[in-house]
């Protein structure tokens, strides 16, 4: 069946203090949410995803919110999609990237994903390619403070929902009391 949907494969090595599996886990809810791309994230510590979501299975393949989970160490099929990202530059699976090489003349992009900075330096570097000696090349994306950069991963109506928030009192006591807070210590 022919679609027009894009598809995106997302790799995730979960490294240090959530914040790498936080940061992926916004980013590909964003690009199904606000997109329609189709995502299959490849997590390889279900573990700690399921800190942050508590609702992650530790199987093989889920489906969550309209996004597809993968256990990366347990994965079956490696058939690349038209956009790959590597999280903070993680290393993608062997098998992955054989398929890559043996469709090298596929329209893929893989982009490598770099953590946030406001260095001047990224500026030069976003955007570049990665060339590697087994031929296979992809492009830095640097999320950054400036215009030379990829920018903040913003929703598109994160503005507004701050706004209606904070505005509305009995939304912010329920959202203390899910973190447990006493009365006493939500009227401070």
């Amino acid at each position: 069946i022919f679609s027009l949907t894009m598809r995106a494969d997302v790799f995730c090595r979960v490294i240090d203090n959530y914040g790498d599996i936080g940061v992926t886990w916004r980013l590909v809810r964003q690009i199904q949410k606000e997109h329609g791309w189709h995502v299959r994230l490849w997590v390889d510590d279900l573990k700690s995803f399921q800190r942050l979501e508590p609702v992650v299975l530790l199987v093989d393949r889920q489906e969550l919110k309209g996004i597809e989970i993968i256990d990366w160490a347990k994965a079956e099929d490696f058939t690349p999609a038209e956009v790959v990202l590597a999280t903070f530059s993680c290393d993608l699976p062997k098998q992955y990237l054989e398929n890559l090489r043996a469709d090298q003349a596929s329209s893929t992009l893989w982009i490598n994903l770099e953590y946030l900075s406001a260095e001047t330096w990224v500026e030069g570097c976003h955007g570049l390619p990665a060339l590697r000696s087994d031929g296979l090349s992809s492009h830095f994306f640097f999320p950054g403070f400036s215009p030379r950069t990829g920018g903040l991963l913003r929703e598109s109506d994160l503005i507004i929902q701050r706004n209606t928030w904070l505005t509305d009192r009995q939304a912010q006591q329920d959202f203390l009391k899910t973190l447990g807070l006493s009365a006493s210590a939500m009227q401070a």
